[in-house]
């Protein structure tokens, strides 16, 4: 059991542009928005799609692909870790938030291009 850790892989698309900031520290980062979709058959036998928005932070050498191709859209294979954070907004009320800090990515299509052909 030693080599179980803490691991998400997430095939989807970019939902901004990539905006590469730096930090305090010098160092390069970029939190955006990522979204995946299943879709599947319901009982009527209707397509459905469900769409799941997660965070991502980005950082270091990793934020120079997204500066190349980090469009609106764009296909990505990323593979990262769960960060779960505590913080008090402006009103005092605490609040939570889980984020995927990314440790590789994978360019695969820009908006508009077909998307390579997937086995299910």
């Amino acid at each position: 059991m030693s080599s179980l850790r803490n691991s998400v892989q997430l095939l989807g698309r970019l939902g901004t542009d990539a905006q590469v900031k730096v930090s305090q520290n010098g160092v390069a980062y970029c939190i955006i928005r990522f979204v995946t979709n299943i879709t599947y058959l319901d009982k009527d036998n209707k397509q459905v799609t469900n769409s799941q928005w997660h965070t991502l932070s980005v950082w270091g050498n990793l934020t120079k692909h997204l500066e190349k191709k980090g469009q609106k859209g764009s296909l990505w294979l990323i593979q990262g870790r769960l960060v779960h954070s505590k913080y008090t907004n402006r009103n005092g009320e605490e609040k939570q938030s889980t984020e995927v800090r990314v440790d590789r990515l994978l360019f695969l299509s820009a908006k508009g291009e077909n998307s390579p052909a997937m086995a299910t």
